[in-house]
């Protein structure tokens, strides 16, 4: 049996629009969610940022994923635990197809895909454990959960939350802990703009270093 709940709500467009521009590093300097460095980009460059519609799986059947594309919609990040599983792939190139005409924005999955060369050339999202040639064969129990708690990277991701993903890994967090984090995100980025501007230019990093208080007030 699969539970599937219902939708949740979607990430605020503006908070969208706002970490589009954020690295996901920045946001890590204020929130300890980041998932742990074996889920890595599939391939670079890479950007990724939407609400997280979550999947709980079993380790040979992927009916749960298909339930949730059922419900998806545009801007939603599939993330899926694989409880543990790392011998069949979740997907490749061929079914991602529809999830891009869904408008789904990306995956995160605590396991395989395959596919490498075409989910690149099409530009999808993902993020992964690697890649394999082993595909599942439906012959598990057909079981799971669709928008319940999951554990991905070693971090409990909840239906609703924001998912930001770049070169340096994925991060999630609540909307209200995003929103709250935002304008430190941002400042934090400019702050680096002039500092490293400033090291480029002959001053000392040390020198540098010191002036936070200086480039915040001018």
């Amino acid at each position: 049996m699969i539970t599937v709940n219902p939708h949740p709500s979607m990430v605020p467009s503006s908070l969208i629009e706002a970490f589009q521009k954020i690295p996901a590093a920045n946001l890590g300097h204020f929130l300890d969610t980041a998932l742990d460095p074996g889920i890595q980009a599939l391939f670079r460059p890479i950007k990724l940022v939407g609400t997280a519609l979550t999947v709980q799986t079993t380790q040979d059947n992927m009916s749960a994923i298909r339930k949730a594309v059922e419900i998806a919609q545009p801007g939603d990040v599939l993330v899926i635990d694989r409880a543990g599983e790392m011998r069949h792939a979740v997907m490749g190139d061929y079914g991602v197809h529809g999830w891009i005409e869904k408008g789904i924005a990306g995956m995160v999955v605590d396991g395989l895909v395959t596919d490498r060369d075409g989910l690149e050339r099409l530009k999808f999202p993902v993020f992964s454990r690697g890649v394999v040639a082993q595909l599942p064969k439906g012959q598990g129990p057909v079981a799971g959960g669709v928008n319940v708690p999951v554990v991905v990277g070693s971090v409990t991701v909840n239906p609703g939350d924001l998912v930001l993903g770049d070169e340096n890994g994925v991060i999630v967090a609540s909307v209200k802990d995003a929103e709250a984090q935002l304008e430190a995100a941002i400042e934090l980025g400019q702050w680096e703009v002039w500092a490293l501007a400033q090291v480029a230019n002959g001053r000392p990093f040390a020198e540098v270093a010191n002036d936070r208080k200086v480039w915040k007030d001018r």
